[in-house]
């Protein structure tokens, strides 16, 4: 619950001055109410008020007139009421295309297979020598030849054997892995 400091009153930019206290036990019933036009959980709506209470504490000096700071109050609590309905769609969107992913057959398993494999093939990678590690991630993120070499600071066909080695070295040692995840899949 917000706390009203000791001295309430504040002096708003038109001289009005408004007691904090006393606009708390006024509007802070009314606010809740209004927020639950929008949302349910009355506790939500009360923890929504509070703060907007907070965010108008900080904000104090910026207000010239009661009428500014009324519409503060139900602007930034119809604010906060719609930004939680925004994130609740988001969440639900997010959810229902996980569980649909999942839904589908050997989905869940592809995608375990599938971590699984890129997490065995960094670890690889990370046991390459220093400048075949630095060579190949900047090839996994998508740069030509040409930018690897700019980069790293390197001749072209630098780059190109130490490619070359790095991949001799992750087929030989990644082999018996993806044999594993054919012979798995079938």
């Amino acid at each position: 619950m917000f706390k009203t400091p000791r001295n309430t009153e504040i002096k708003l930019g038109n001289g009005e001055k408004v007691d904090l206290k006393e606009f708390f036990d006024t509007y802070y019933t009314q606010l809740t109410l209004f927020a639950s036009r929008y949302l349910i959980n009355l506790t939500e709506c009360e923890d929504i008020v509070q703060e907007v209470f907070i965010s108008f504490w900080k904000k104090r000096k910026n207000f010239s007139n009661l009428y500014a700071v009324k519409a503060f109050f139900y602007i930034s609590t119809r604010n906060s009421c719609l930004d939680i309905l925004k994130h609740r769609k988001v969440e639900e969107r997010y959810r229902q295309q996980n569980i649909t992913k999942m839904d589908e057959p050997d989905s869940f398993l592809e995608e375990v297979i599938k971590e699984e494999a890129y997490s065995e093939i960094y670890r690889e990678i990370n046991k390459l020598p220093e400048m075949g590690k630095k060579v190949l991630l900047l090839a996994l993120h998508e740069n030509s030849n040409e930018e690897i070499a700019q980069i790293l600071n390197i001749a072209i066909n630098t780059v190109k054997t130490h490619k070359a080695r790095a991949y001799k070295v992750l087929r030989k040692n990644l082999n018996e892995l993806f044999l594993f995840f054919i012979m798995f899949r079938k």
